[in-house]
């Protein structure tokens, strides 16, 4: 039997000294206090020498011994003999170092100040203690040359090197976020001496300067914006006026507003028509910022921006910014900017941020003012329907009169009715309003897949432009600018036997109760018909 390592005979040594129930791969790696990963890897060899074997119990392995293991041979070097003195010097060095250590967490604590950075660096720039306020804005940056420009590196270098023993000195300087993304601060530098009296480092405390630096322009321009979405007529204005005011802070060259439609982002507004060209290699970098609620910035170097590297050089773009729109949780939307700065400062980035927030406070109250409004109109399109299908029992004047007083109460601009004919298959009976080539189309049956979707759900279909299933329309409804669309199934029983379609060229907001509300016109108009069927027969015998 070939010599094994000290791991494996740990890993062996426990299989043998555990019940099987035990001798999986988490359970031998918390026993052993080796990494999953060097668990893995020597279960495997002692696979392969034929000490291990093991077993499927589900998904998992159960590792178990294939043959006896000799137990390890006696110590082959003598063991060392300690003097006293040696002995004196090893445990007076651990104690020491059990000190330091103590001491060392208790330093960390009390340098976490959330209000400061604190850090430390040597004579080579490299930061060699940090607090966790500099980790969390500077993640994983281990020299000062990777948050600072060359030109205040060389100055602070200067300064540094021109301390004394006994100086303090104090600055303000720019430190890199991100990409092209700059925060100032004013810091103080003190010298870190060793037993000798000479300076071995410094120690840096940073103040943040953001809330200091807005300026009584960047005031008043927000300002404007919070007054415009106070008091703009349409979304289109305020989006107008939005990206005006942006261009006060953060002077860019063009500027697009994307609103998230369901998982589909769409350009709502846009400076120029430039996105087109774009989007497909930017989405994915609009879509972080996104996800990630924060801003993002991309120099024109930078890896997601190799695709359109050459038509962001044409327009001497150097810099690409995407501010989210949130709604509580959730990123509603993004603002992407485009401009030719090389960097813009941390507190024009929050500028910027709270203007995304004054857009996503009205478009959150258009919402829900709309919804508001079409659940009015349900109540009063329930009414209607009940007074028309009360006053007549002549189908085919029914059915005119309910697509009539359905569209108008629900502010839909055309309509139509199908029902099923002798054969079960929908026909087209009563049209209002609708266009000449989606008449045809619906004569000719031609939205019978559309119309298979509310079969298959036994309920309503709600389509708008924002939603994912409009790209799946018939291109004759987009190219008519119907951006809502209603199919209502016209129900008997459990049986559909009929539906009610409208569309819209406006985008019409329901919440679940007023869908709801919606549904029962259709049992309403599905009960009269076969009331005013039965009574046809019943007078016929």
């Amino acid at each position: 039997m070939e010599e094994l390592s000290n791991t494996e005979r740990l890993i062996v040594s426990y299989i043998k000294s555990h019940p099987p129930e035990d001798c999986m791969l988490d359970k031998i790696t918390r026993g052993t206090s080796r990494s999953r990963a060097t668990v893995l890897k020597y279960l495997e060899i002692l696979h392969a020498k034929e000490i291990l074997d093991f077993k499927f119990v589900g998904r998992s392995k159960l590792w178990f011994l294939k043959h006896s293991i000799p137990e390890k041979p006696e110590m082959i070097s003598e063991p060392v003999d300690l003097d006293t003195q040696e002995t004196n010097k090893l445990v007076s060095a651990a104690s020491r170092l059990h000190i330091l250590r103590s001491k060392e967490a208790e330093l960390k604590i009390s340098i976490n100040r959330p209000e400061a950075l604190i850090f430390t660096i040597n004579t080579y720039m490299d930061i060699t203690t940090s607090n966790n306020s500099f980790d969390t804005f500077f993640p994983g940056k281990k020299n000062l040359r990777e948050i600072i420009s060359s030109e205040q590196i060389n100055m602070l270098e200067n300064i540094i090197r021109s301390l004394s023993s006994k100086d303090k000195t104090t600055i303000e300087i720019d430190m890199i976020e991100k990409s092209g993304v700059y925060r100032p601060y004013k810091i103080s530098l003190q010298p870190i001496l060793d037993d000798n009296e000479a300076v071995i480092g410094s120690v840096i405390m940073g103040e943040e300067l953001s809330q200091s630096r807005r300026t009584k322009r960047e005031l008043e321009t927000l300002l404007s914006i919070a007054q415009a979405a106070s008091s703009a007529g349409s979304e289109e204005q305020l989006m107008k006026e939005t990206t005006g005011s942006i261009k006060d802070i953060i002077p860019y060259k063009y500027c697009t507003i994307f609103l998230n439609d369901n998982g589909k982002l769409r350009p709502a507004y846009e400076t120029s028509h430039l996105t087109g060209k774009l989007l497909p290699n930017i989405k994915g970098f609009i879509e972080k910022s996104m996800d990630t609620l924060e801003t993002k910035s991309a120099g024109n170097r930078e890896f997601y921006l190799e695709n359109v590297k050459s038509i962001l050089e044409d327009m001497s773009i150097s810099l690409m910014l995407s501010i989210p729109i949130i709604d509580e949780d959730s990123a509603i939307g993004s603002i992407l900017l485009l401009t030719t700065l090389n960097s813009v400062s941390s507190v024009s980035i929050e500028n910027v941020e709270m203007a995304a927030d004054e857009l996503s406070g009205y478009l959150k109250m258009q919402r829900l003012t709309s919804e508001k409004e079409e659940f009015a109109n349900t109540l009063l399109a329930m009414n209607q329907i009940s007074t028309v299908l009360n006053s007549t029992s002549n189908e085919d004047e029914m059915l005119e009169k309910a697509v009539k007083s359905t569209i108008n109460s629900l502010g839909f601009e055309m309509g139509c009715i199908y029902l099923n004919d002798d054969k079960e298959e929908l026909t087209l009976r009563v049209h209002r309003n609708l266009p000449e080539g989606l008449k045809n189309m619906c004569m000719a049956g031609m939205f019978k897949d559309l119309f298979s979707k509310t079969l298959e759900k036994q309920n309503l279909v709600y389509v708008t432009s924002e939603s994912e299933e409009y790209d799946s329309l018939e291109p004759a409804v987009k190219a008519n600018g119907i951006r809502t669309m209603l199919i209502l199934p016209i129900k008997s029983g459990d049986n559909i036997i009929g539906l009610l379609n409208m569309g819209s060229r406006q985008i019409k907001h329901y919440n679940d109760i007023s869908l709801e509300n919606l549904s029962s016109i259709g049992l309403q108009l599905g009960l009269a018909l076969e009331k005013s069927r039965l009574a046809i027969k019943l007078s016929r015998k």
